[in-house]
């Protein structure tokens, strides 16, 4: 039985879910452990003994215990975690064999909010002044700066199939599925990431899959089989 929303109800027990997550590239599981995280941590800060000596809170959380709360496996929850990190949005901390990390959730600066009380530059874009017609994306001119064409690719990249950003510059797009692969099929893969982020920062390329790429170069980097010889004597067989 549901009921309706009145002055004074009680609500359920719920989540923040920070506005910035709407714009941050990541899949929407890394999203939903972000707020778990969260969530988690502001019961810290209302606990003592739950802060470091620089007054950081802290929480202990297992993989297992996060996949069981978000009904998901762990290989996902571990990709998630590796997300959030490369975003800077965690921290995590070892504390020794058989103890689990110390998980520090971090939030943007107050200089990267937009308080409710401003409207982001997307919400101007897509809000019309009286009498104006909405122009599909589409439909509008594209512009030829390279920058303002690398950006949108980043951004429809990033948006694609769930795909979070990852490398130093944010610019490596990978699905769950595509960085588990390499985790398994590609020798210093989170090398390939940071070499392929810092390429394509520097130099203003874009590719089309990052996936595809970094096996390239992997294949590429192998090192040379060594040349079968098929050269024989007279009277010899082959």
């Amino acid at each position: 039985m549901t009921e309706y929303l009145t002055t004074g109800a009680n609500l359920p027990p719920h989540m923040i879910f920070p506005k910035f997550l709407l714009d941050s590239g990541l899949s929407e599981t890394t999203k939903l452990l972000y707020m778990l995280l969260l969530d988690r941590t502001r019961l810290s800060m209302k606990n003592d003994g739950w802060t470091d000596a620089q007054g950081h809170a802290f929480i202990y959380f297992t993989i297992a215990d996060m996949a069981a709360a978000l009904h998901k496996g762990e290989v996902t929850i571990k990709n998630s975690l590796t997300a959030l990190e490369n975003s800077g949005l965690i921290v995590r901390r070892r504390q020794g064999a058989g103890h689990p990390n110390r998980i520090y959730v971090k939030i943007p600066s107050a200089q990267q909010f937009q308080t409710d009380k401003k409207v982001s530059a997307r919400e101007t874009e897509n809000c019309p002044v009286e009498g104006q017609n909405i122009v599909p994306v589409t439909d509008r001119k594209v512009s030829g700066n390279k920058k303002e064409t690398s950006n949108n690719h980043s951004e429809k990249r990033g948006s694609k199939d769930g795909a979070a950003a990852y490398g130093k510059y944010h610019n490596v797009f990978l699905t769950e599925s595509e960085l588990y692969d390499l985790q398994r099929e590609v020798s210093g893969w989170s090398q390939y990431i940071e070499k392929l982020s810092s390429y394509m920062a520097s130099s203003g390329r874009m590719y089309q899959n990052h996936a595809a790429t970094i096996r390239s170069w992997a294949l590429r980097d192998r090192p040379a089989s060594q040349k079968r010889n098929y050269d024989y004597e007279e009277g010899e067989s082959l």
